[in-house]
């Protein structure tokens, strides 16, 4: 794994000319140099020539990153600041340490005795109906419960889980489901609907037991030792000689792509295996002859946010919007910017709420201006960042992964067969 010095030729190869700001999620909404890449580029620099020490003022600059890759498209010398910020947290976080409300962050999600607590207390939520009562408070706090209406949004199950009648003969294919932290203990909508989709299609996934977080959060904060840490006892629980090992949440995906290079020896080699047969579900839905009932049609008027994880690091884009248009009744709108991240970024979202309410209020208003009536995205974090958004324009719109909506078509056929 490298480390921040290992980056000192790519750093130094940066030409200041600029074309960063131009894709900053985070400079488009703050004007400040320190947000993009050339800026951090020269503080950097700074440290690994010793003329600047590494401060906790410069680690706060770090975290002004959402680590969304757009500047690398746009990067004339090809450099990579994602990988490059992440290392020079991950030398912060031995130097300083980890901003506080990040590690308790990670400490809750690095351990799955403490993912089942919180998935017993949100049970507890959900059930004996104080969701509702916080919901009433919420719309009588206005600005100040916004936080409460976007938590309230985060458990919303769009689809629950129903054993449907198979459309195709089993397939054979050894398919292991990578449902990540989200799926597994706060909302199962979008896992519900793969398991579905899947079984409708004659393929029986498994789900190995104590599948602990992906870690992408662990990453993004600097802190290596619990990625690694998570990513050994997740690729232990998996064996190699499957067909595919298939991710529908974006970050779940692009943390597999990092896990390789983790490790080294038989382990590398493990990871380097798993993730060669790594597939995001649209990737995977689109390879295969999917069933699309006839004589049914969902009716809904639908546009689709790319998630950055998805788009830039899996380089998937056009296999959900196939998805999408291949349900019957879908009239699909392409919204503008649809490629722009979203402002959540996993802990992103908390730590820099003013800008990241401010990113994801344009992501909203570019749904609302392609008259959508359901937003899609294929990531647990988008969701966040999407919701809180069309609540700071006091506007409601179901939002779905695709494989959610294909889904509630196969629910919609069972019914009316």
């Amino acid at each position: 794994m490298k480390q921040l010095k290992d980056y000192s030729e790519e750093i130094y190869k940066c030409t200041k000319c600029g074309f960063c700001q131009a894709v900053c999620p985070v400079y488009r909404e703050t004007g400040l140099e320190t947000t993009v890449s050339r800026g951090k580029f020269t503080l950097l620099h700074g440290i690994l020539t010793g003329k600047v020490e590494f401060s906790s003022k410069i680690a706060k600059y770090l975290d002004m990153c959402l680590g969304c890759k757009a500047c690398y498209d746009f990067c004339p010398s090809g450099i990579s600041a994602e990988e490059i910020i992440t290392a020079a947290r991950a030398e912060n976080n031995k130097l300083n340490g980890i901003n506080l409300l990040k590690r308790f962050i990670i400490w809750c999600f690095k351990s799955n005795m403490r993912l089942r607590l919180l998935k017993f207390t949100l049970n507890i939520y959900k059930k004996t109906g104080l969701r509702h009562i916080a919901g009433k408070l919420a719309d009588k706090l206005g600005k100040l419960g916004e936080p409460i209406s976007i938590f309230n949004l985060q458990l919303k199950e769009n689809i629950e889980y129903k054993k449907l009648g198979p459309a195709r003969e089993k397939t054979g294919l050894k398919v292991v489901y990578f449902p990540g932290c989200i799926g597994n203990y706060v909302n199962s909508s979008a896992k519900n609907a793969v398991v579905m989709v899947l079984e409708k299609n004659g393929i029986e996934a498994q789900i190995p037991e104590n599948l602990s977080c992906c870690g992408i959060s662990s990453r993004s904060a600097g802190d290596m030792d619990t990625f690694k840490m998570l990513a050994e006892k997740n690729i232990s629980l998996i064996p190699d000689d499957i067909d595919y090992l298939v991710t529908d949440c974006a970050s779940c995906g692009s943390a597999w792509e990092f896990y390789p290079e983790l490790f080294e020896g038989g382990l590398n080699q493990k990871a380097q295996k798993l993730y060669e047969k790594s597939i995001n579900i649209n990737k995977f839905l689109d390879r295969i002859d999917l069933y699309i009932p006839e004589n049914i049609a969902l009716e809904k008027t639908v546009t689709y946010h790319d998630p950055c994880h998805l788009a830039r690091f899996q380089y998937v884009t056009k296999e959900p919007r196939r998805l999408l248009q291949k349900i019957p009744g879908i009239d699909y709108r392409e919204m503008q910017e649809a490629d722009k991240c979203c402002g959540a970024a996993g802990t992103f979202c908390i730590v820099k709420p003013g800008i990241s309410q401010a990113i994801s209020k344009n992501k909203a208003q570019n749904i609302l201006d392609s008259g959508a009536d359901v937003v899609c995205t294929s990531c647990s974090a988008c969701k966040i960042g999407i919701s809180q958004g069309l609540v700071s324009l006091n506007t409601k719109k179901q939002v779905a992964s695709p494989v959610e909506l294909l889904a509630r078509l196969y629910i919609q056929e069972e019914n009316t067969s």
